[in-house]
């Protein structure tokens, strides 16, 4: 009989973050459709995929390293969708499976979903882009502008694709995984161990099998990391301004706020949760726009169809739950620690009748 039970907000929140799984999905071939077309280009001579690019980048936080690789935008576009899509599947399969994730949360409610790096990543990522909309509003409100992007449609499709590997290797591989490597190097940690926390920083303190936790060294190795969070969030938004793309000062706090997530995401589940994260905001959630200007010449920044679907799906139907369950699990636990304070502030006062014996 328990076996049976049906948790509603659970099941259809379930089968939401399944049909935001099947966008991204799709959004592959109408982005590919839209990366080989001849009529996505606005620029004379126009860009097509035999155009090579001009330099490929490495970020190291704020700073950059080209490459000398020229590849087309064809070939870059291919081999990086190639693995996104790779990293999807990796993501699909752990934490016990996405489909499981969804069945749990039909039964248990959505906190199930964080059990799966796929189904947790669509959750955080529909309420982080739900706050950073909120953000912005509010920003507006008091005379803060974000500003925003412009320039040749083809050449922000292919900087949507390239942006998300680079990026998260930039700012959340090298700014939080390499220095928590370096620390564990220098306290002569396992090899095994370490390498596992350069892909997923919480693999430093969880330990292996049989080994004696030290609460002290996992405790520095948690605040390390949270200061390394702070940084490279700080950093990421300082980034998105300096790079003098179109940005204004608002961009800061949203790209911040953004970059925290992206963070979260690295430390506990692994450099591809961020990635797919990134990917989807890029590139999935604008692919469909992209697809409408190549094919049927409407402009991917006006209100149709093509970029309004995405949004209603990732923004509204992900993001108004997912954002309503991390705020009551937030309030919850401000409310427990206090509790637990207080109680704890109880237990350390004298009972005036023994101290006066």
């Amino acid at each position: 009989m328990e076996q049976g039970r049906i948790n509603f907000i659970g099941l259809v929140y379930s089968a939401i973050i399944a049909l935001t799984l099947v966008l991204f999905v799709l959004s592959i071939p109408y982005g590919t459709y839209a990366i080989f077309s001849p009529h996505l280009s606005t620029s004379t001579p126009p860009y097509t995929y035999e155009t090579q690019i001009a330099s490929l980048p490495v970020y190291i936080g704020l700073f950059a390293v080209s490459l000398p690789l020229n590849p087309s935008f064809g070939v870059l576009f291919v081999s990086l969708t190639a693995l996104f899509s790779f990293f999807i599947v990796l993501a699909f399969v752990q934490g016990g499976g996405f489909v499981r994730a969804l069945r749990s949360a039909s039964r248990d409610g959505v906190g199930a979903l964080l059990q799966n790096p796929l189904s947790a990543t669509i959750m955080i990522l529909g309420a982080t882009l739900l706050a950073t909309i909120l953000l912005d509003l509010f920003q507006t409100s008091v005379g803060v502008s974000a500003g925003g992007l412009s320039g040749d449609p083809y050449g922000l499709l292919v900087s949507f694709t390239l942006a998300p590997l680079i990026e998260e290797v930039g700012f959340r591989f090298f700014l939080i995984g390499v220095p928590l490597f370096l620390v564990l190097l220098a306290t002569r940690s396992g090899a095994r161990r370490m390498l596992k926390a350069l892909w997923r920083p919480s693999a430093a303190w969880e330990g292996g099998a049989g080994e004696e936790p030290n609460e002290a060294a996992n405790t520095f190795l948690r605040l390390l990391v949270y200061f390394l969070i702070a940084l490279s969030s700080v950093l990421f938004g300082l980034a998105h301004y300096l790079s003098g793309s179109g940005w204004d000062i608002g961009k800061v706090s949203e790209a911040a706020l953004d970059g925290a997530a992206l963070a979260y995401l690295y430390v506990r589940y692994g450099l591809h949760a961020s990635i797919i994260f990134h990917w989807a905001v890029d590139f999935a959630s604008n692919a469909f726009a992209f697809y409408g200007q190549a094919a049927y010449g409407v402009s991917w920044t006006s209100n149709s169809v093509y970029s309004v679907v995405p949004t209603l799906d990732i923004v509204i139907l992900v993001g108004v739950p997912g954002l309503l369950y991390f705020a009551n699990l937030f309030f919850k636990r401000v409310i427990n620690t206090r509790r637990q304070v207080t109680a704890d502030d109880s237990n350390r006062q004298i009972d005036p009748d023994r101290a006066s014996r």
